[in-house]
Formats: C-alpha cells, sequence, structure tokens
C-alpha cells in the first residue's frame, strides 16, 4: 500500500491529510515526516487489531533492514504532534510484544478502498443520492486535485492552506489601561488572558534627576480586577519581557553599563551594556515568587528574547563589537548555551517569536526587513518580504501569523502565513511614540504604549541664564541658530502636524505650508542664511526664507542628515546612515560620492571644510571641501565629542552623552590646551545648536509620561 495516494480521515477532532503529510486541529497545522504519516495511515486502515513491528516494517519499509527503534521514531513523533494538537489524549496504545493500535476508530472523507461487489449490492439507498454522493465526491475531488496542482506550480505551502482567523483587526476603541501618572510600558499579556506584566518606571525621589539615572525599574504584575503586584525592582532599567508556553515562568532583561555609569551611552558611542537575564516562577493565583534566577551577564547586545519551550529560551543576539547577529538557544536545566545554523535566506537576524515552537523570524535583507515562517523542525512554511526598515514582531495567538509594528512608519499591520498583510489603524497622533503592541490571549484586543512627548526650547546664554522660547505642551525639538544668531528655527508637533516655525525678534512664525511628514532631526542653514535644510528621516527638504518656499530636496533609501549647504552651487554635505554606520557624502543634483569609509561620529562645517570625528577614535579631522582631502587636524581631542563650531584655530565642543552634558570646551589646536568655555549649571538637557555669541539651543531632558492602552 503507497499511503500517500490514500485519501484523508478524521481522528475525533484531528484532520488527516496523508497525502500532504498535515495534521490539523483546533485552528493549528502540523506537519509530519513522510514515514510517520505512512505509519499512521496504516494503523487508521487497520484500527481494529494490534499492528506488529515486524509487519510495519515489511508493509511500509519496504524490505529495507530496519530495526524496531525506526518504528519507535516514527511512533514518537506521531504521538508529540497529536498531543501538541489535543493535548494528552492517548491516541496510540502500545502492547508489549504485539504491537501497535489506534485507540479511536478514523472517519474517512472516502473510501480507503475500493468496495467490494458483496458491500455494494449490501448498499440499500435511492440511485438519486448515490449520484448526489459521487458528484460530491468529485467535486471535493477536484478541489484537491486544484489546491495540489496550485501548491506545485505557485510554491503554496500546505501550512498556509488553513489560516485561523479567531483574532480582531478592526477596533473601535482605545482604552488606557493604566493611567498612573509616571512611565508604564511594555505589556505582555499572560496566555490566561487574565494577568499582564509590564514595566514601570518613576523618578526616584531621592534622585530627583531623571537624566542622571535617578529612575526606579519595576516589574508589575495586574490581574483581571486591576491590582498590580510588584516582582522586582531595578537600578538599571528592565528591557524585555516574555511569558513561557505554559505561563509558569517570566523572563525579564535587565540592562546596565558595563562601565557602572548611568545609562545612556557617550555621543555617538556604540551600546556598552550588560544584560542580566531573570527568570522568575510565579504563583499567580497566590501572588507568589516561587523561585528567581540570574544567568550570566551578555556582554553584546540583545535583540530579543522569547521561548523555545518551557525549559529553554531563544534569544537574538551579537556577542561582541565584531560579531554578527545570531539566534541562539539556552537551556535553563544544562544551563548550556547553544548557536542556531543561520536560516537560508535570513542571515541577519534582528528578532524571533516562537508559538508552539513555530518560530517567526524577523531579519534584515538589503535594509528591508524579511519575516520568514519555520515549522517545529525549523524548515519553512512561509517567507514575506516588508517595505519597512526595522519591525517589532510578536505571534497572533491563534497562530495565523504576526503583529509587526514599524515605529519608524507608524504602521501596524498583521502578517499572515501566506503571505497577506492586513493594517490595523493606529490613531495617527504624531505628539505621541507608539511602542510594544502585543495581541490579547484570545485575540479580542492590542495593547501597546502611547508615550505622550512635550517639550520646550531653551536658550541658555553666555551668562549661564536659561530663557524658555516656548512655552506650551506641545512636542518643540531641533532648534538652530541662523549663521548670525538673531534667528533660530525648530521643529513643533501641533494639532497632530509637525511644522517649521522661525523665531525672530521675539516674534515667532509657522514657516512650512504643508506638514513635515516625518519627525524631524537636523535643520541647518546655509552661511548667508537665506537657506535652510532639514531632513525627515531618509528625505531632505529645503526651505527658501527669501521665496517662503519648502520644496523636496532628496528622496533616497537611506537615513540621511544634512551638515552643510551652499545653494550658489547647490552644493550638500551630508551624512548617509548604513544600519548603525553613518560616513559623509557630497550631493551635487544629481552626483553623489561617498567621501568617509568608517563609522563618522560628530560632524561640522566650517570655511567649506567638514570637520569631524571617526566613531572609537581620539582626533579631529577635517575633509577639504576644494579637493576631498582627508587631514588630521590633531590627535589629541577626546573621542566621542560633541562638534558644536570650529574657527581657525580651534574646535568648540562637549562630552558626555544626550541628557548627560558636560560643559562646553574650546581647544586650540597649536597646543591642544582646552579650556571651558561656558559653564553649564545643568546636564540634564539635549544641545541642538550653539552661537559663539548666543549661547545654547537646547530641550530639556524628563521622564516623560507613558501609559499602557488596550484597542478593543
Amino acid at each position: 500500500m503507497n499511503a500517500h495516494q490514500e485519501t484523508g480521515f478524521m481522528l475525533g477532532e484531528v484532520k488527516v491529510s496523508p497525502s500532504h503529510n498535515t495534521l490539523w486541529a483546533r485552528d493549528q497545522s502540523l506537519k509530519l515526516q513522510p514515514k510517520a504519516m505512512a505509519v499512521l495511515h496504516y494503523l487508521a486502515c487497520n484500527q481494529g487489531r494490534v499492528i506488529s513491528n515486524e509487519e510495519l516494517i515489511e508493509r511500509l519499509w519496504e524490505g529495507r533492514v530496519v530495526t524496531h527503534g525506526s518504528v519507535q521514531k516514527s511512533i514518537n513523533a506521531l504521538r508529540s504532534a497529536l498531543a501538541e494538537l489535543v493535548g494528552d489524549q492517548e491516541l496510540i496504545a502500545h502492547y508489549s510484544k504485539r504491537g501497535y493500535q489506534l485507540l479511536i476508530e478514523p472517519q474517512f472523507l472516502t473510501s480507503p478502498s475500493p468496495a467490494t461487489a458483496e458491500e455494494t449490492a449490501a448498499v440499500d439507498a435511492p440511485v438519486v443520492k448515490a449520484d448526489k454522493y459521487r458528484k460530491w465526491l468529485a467535486a471535493l475531488s477536484m478541489i484537491f486535485i486544484l489546491i495540489a496542482l496550485a501548491a506545485i506550480y505557485k510554491g503554496i505551502n500546505w501550512h498556509t492552506i488553513y489560516i485561523p482567523n479567531n483574532h480582531q483587526t478592526v477596533f473601535n476603541t482605545a482604552q488606557g489601561y493604566t493611567n498612573e501618572t509616571g512611565h508604564e510600558r511594555s505589556a505582555t499579556p499572560h496566555p490566561d488572558n487574565q494577568h499582564l506584566a509590564y514595566i514601570r518606571e518613576k523618578l526616584n525621589a531621592n534622585q530627583p534627576d531623571a537624566a542622571r539615572n535617578g529612575t526606579e525599574s519595576e516589574i508589575v504584575i495586574r490581574n483581571a480586577v486591576g491590582k498590580d503586584w510588584r516582582i522586582a525592582n531595578s537600578d538599571g532599567t528592565w528591557f524585555k519581557l516574555a511569558w513561557s508556553p505554559a505561563g509558569k515562568n517570566l523572563v525579564a532583561i535587565e540592562v546596565k553599563r558595563r562601565d557602572g555609569l548611568p545609562l545612556g551611552t557617550r555621543f555617538y558611542q556604540p551600546s556598552n551594556y550588560l544584560y542580566s537575564f531573570h527568570i522568575f516562577a510565579l504563583d499567580l493565583a497566590q501572588e507568589r515568587l516561587l523561585e528567581k534566577q540570574q544567568l550570566s551577564q551578555w556582554q553584546g547586545l540583545i535583540y530579543s528574547v522569547t521561548w523555545w519551550d518551557e525549559n529553554t529560551l531563544e534569544i537574538v543576539a551579537k556577542q561582541g563589537p565584531n560579531s554578527g547577529n545570531g539566534r541562539y538557544r539556552y537551556s535553563i536545566l544544562d544551563q548550556q548555551l547553544k548557536l542556531l545554523d543561520e536560516f537560508e535566506g535570513a542571515v541577519n537576524p534582528v528578532a524571533s517569536t516562537v508559538l508552539n515552537q513555530r518560530t517567526a523570524i524577523a531579519s534584515l535583507n538589503k535594509n528591508k526587513v524579511q519575516i520568514d515562517f519555520l515549522n517545529p523542525q525549523q524548515e519553512s512554511i512561509g517567507r514575506t518580504k516588508l517595505d519597512i526598515g526595522a519591525a517589532d514582531i510578536s505571534w497572533i495567538p491563534d497562530g495565523s501569523g504576526v503583529l509587526v509594528f514599524a515605529e519608524a512608519e507608524r504602521r501596524l499591520f498583521a502578517v499572515y502565513l501566506d503571505g497577506k498583510q492586513v493594517p490595523i489603524p493606529l490613531a495617527d497622533s504624531k505628539d505621541k511614540n507608539f511602542s510594544r503592541p502585543h495581541y490579547s490571549a484570545d485575540g479580542s484586543g492590542i495593547f501597546y504604549t502611547e508615550e505622550k512627548r512635550s517639550s520646550n526650547i531653551l536658550l541658555t546664554g553666555l551668562d549661564k541664564t536659561q530663557t524658555r522660547l516656548t512655552e506650551n505642551t506641545d512636542f518643540n525639538y531641533a532648534a538652530s541658530f541662523s549663521p548670525n544668531g538673531e534667528k533660530i528655527v525648530y521643529a513643533s508637533v501641533r494639532n497632530n502636524q509637525i511644522h517649521l516655525w522661525l523665531v525672530e525678534a521675539g516674534q515667532e512664525r509657522q514657516l512650512t505650508k504643508q506638514p513635515v511628514p516625518k519627525k524631524v532631526d537636523a535643520i541647518i542653514w546655509s552661511d548667508d542664511g537665506e537657506h535652510i535644510i532639514f531632513n525627515a528621516d531618509n528625505q531632505l527638504y529645503h526651505h527658501n526664507l527669501l521665496a517662503n518656499e519648502t520644496g523636496l530636496l532628496l528622496d533616497g533609501t537611506d537615513k540621511i542628515e544634512p551638515i552643510a549647504y551652499f545653494p550658489i552651487t547647490n552644493r550638500l554635505f551630508a551624512l548617509k546612515h548604513n544600519g548603525s554606520v553613518r560616513n559623509l557624502w557630497r550631493i551635487e543634483g544629481e552626483q553623489h560620492k561617498q567621501l568617509t569609509f568608517g563609522a563618522v561620529g560628530s560632524a561640522i562645517e566650517y570655511g567649506g571644510d567638514v570637520y569631524f570625528q571617526y566613531v572609537g577614535e581620539n582626533g579631529l579631522w577635517a575633509l577639504r571641501g576644494t579637493d576631498d582631502v582627508l587631514e588630521r587636524i590633531t590627535p589629541s581631542l577626546d573621542e566621542y565629542g560633541k562638534l558644536l563650531k570650529a574657527d581657525m584655530n580651534g574646535i568648540y565642543f562637549m562630552s558626555g552623552g544626550i541628557c548627560q552634558e558636560s560643559d562646553v570646551y574650546y581647544q586650540d589646536y597649536a597646543t591642544s590646551n582646552q579650556s571651558i568655555f561656558l559653564a553649564q549649571k545643568n546636564s540634564a538637557v539635549s544641545t541642538t545648536s550653539f552661537n559663539i555669541h548666543k549661547g545654547l539651543l537646547q530641550t530639556e531632558c524628563y521622564l516623560p509620561e507613558a501609559n499602557i492602552v488596550l484597542l478593543k
């Protein structure tokens, strides 16, 4: 008997398709190895008796020399697959020294073998009913044939033919789930649909300066009636949360600086963190911590953590600055870490998520996200390429696909196993950040973090006095002095639109007529003060102040930051991003030329030349605008500085990091002597522009209000 030519059958609630080596039950499908399916089909065709090992070998292995262990391997695979679909029901019995028997009678979709003449004569049914039955069978057979042909010619995978849809994609309301004053984030629903883990951060009363790490980071469990239970806190910060498949354990990643300094890196410094994995065994009913394990610290970069099974973590990470991204499994019982083989075509993974040992991998392919779906045997069951540069992913609870969130594009959508993409609308609120969406366990809602952004522009004068240039609850940022310091332009989110605003002689006015589509990162002026260049992710815009007109200057594929613009020659110096690396480019119309081949940190323009630092290197370099010659100006400037302004004799700069700024220093090129030009009273600021006659333009650093929201 060739089992793969037989028709499908039902084993209780399990649908079996031998010709496709597939089982379906409870909105889930599993793929079997052909020999395991052959054993199951033979047991089904002979359900009324016990089948010996010898008979199975003779009929299914067709004379090949194999041992009873080969049969046992197939039986174990069957039991494992059936248990995953329907639980611990015993469907295949083993009788010592006799063999195996299927305990449930199969219901074949069509007769498993041609009927005998006696059986045909015994059928007491009208001819009309028989004709209808045969027509129905013919139609069903035709459907299977058409689908099989489609699978052959169009590459349809049988895992994607039956896709459940027990989840919402259209929601009517967005309601606050946490509404306390503070910063709540990273909602992680429990499999029981009654509990939710999240991270809560608040200012430490003894250290009120948030920029100096004066925050407490807590892990909180909230039950169905809204009662909170704090299970852990940290003087670093909690980074990722994930429940084990049965919900008995919660893993959390704690992040601290390797050098013991407050969180946050120096200017342009690569991440320098230590990650610790904490595993909490919890009794949710009694609100008891049963056990806590802390795994060894990870010196590298963690992207995601999920559970492969109840005792194994799957991690996407890199182990050092020169290593690539990889997928790892960590066995908690054996305390063993294993690097998984690269999956073909997904060589740069940035996240993975697991549901019932099916894996979804997000990887970067030509700076775009690709989603690969793998079965428990780590074989491909689908691949989808997305038009986004980064993504947060989590499984939809019914196993039909993954929830994908692209923060830069503010897009939330479901990506299914068959490649279909369904957008899920979010409120288009540009003064709020959204992050970490997760479906509730029953698929009826989506939890996410909503962070309200609000900031005002500060002018810190040379006499150290601070003046607020804006006094509102809007998100005002990226302020920039004109060359003579008499004008200031900044970006602001008002009425859910991003515009540039100009401040002159104490009066402000809206500069742009049309909204800017994405967040502005940098604004620069031409030396004559008549032109402004600003970016919005991978787009560059030009505003002519005399004509009061704004136009698109460049629409590229990579993020780009302007450094200097010369309107007479239409020459632009800019920093282009390639992943986390930035390099200098010169752009003149259609001519684009890369000028550095390393990793550039801070960069400014003076006299037609670009002064810059390489990441992680002491010293200062200049790119001469006349001939593209690179010249090292001084070897002594400290690495990871923020360059503010240059002149013929020296450089103005600051050290520290964002919201941990130093004073403003001046270093003389000839002597390498450094002196304080402007002392800062408050380091918890972010400087965006400097003028030697006016001072600093800054925004305040603070712990923003953030709440968890539930889409219903």
